[in-house]
């Protein structure tokens, strides 16, 4: 199959539609702190050298996304999936057609006290 005919299947559609919403969320997470920053510099709450800071940390912020919407299309669509807080309610609303493989939801413990009471015999580390 070419890749343009690829890219009109329903599994394609679906991981871009994935790909898309999860690229304006986490610059989202970028660019609306640094845009208050900015709101509150222009109304002379925070000093240059505040804004230098806001900027620089947007800037590696900017280098850590960069990376990760530059790896491989399967490899991105499985990183997105480990952000289950996101991906749970991104999924509610855009159910996976059908031949979509959904990874497994990683355990979790019950509650923060199992995370950090030793278990008998154990090491602590949960």
């Amino acid at each position: 199959m070419s890749r343009k005919k690829g890219q009109q299947t329903p599994e394609w559609k679906w991981e871009q539609a994935l790909i898309d919403d999860y690229y304006d969320y986490r610059w989202r997470q970028v660019l609306n702190p640094l845009y208050e920053k900015f709101k509150r510099w222009e109304a002379g709450e925070l000093a240059h050298e505040d804004m230098d800071q806001a900027i620089h940390e947007a800037h590696k912020e900017n280098q850590h996304l960069y990376s990760l919407f530059n790896e491989g299309r399967s490899l991105l669509v499985g990183v997105i999936q480990w952000d289950e807080e996101w991906f749970e309610k991104w999924l509610a609303d855009h159910p996976p057609p059908e031949g979509i493989q959904l990874m497994a939801r990683r355990a979790r413990p019950f509650s923060n006290e199992e995370e950090t009471t030793p278990r008998k015999g154990g090491t602590g580390v949960g």
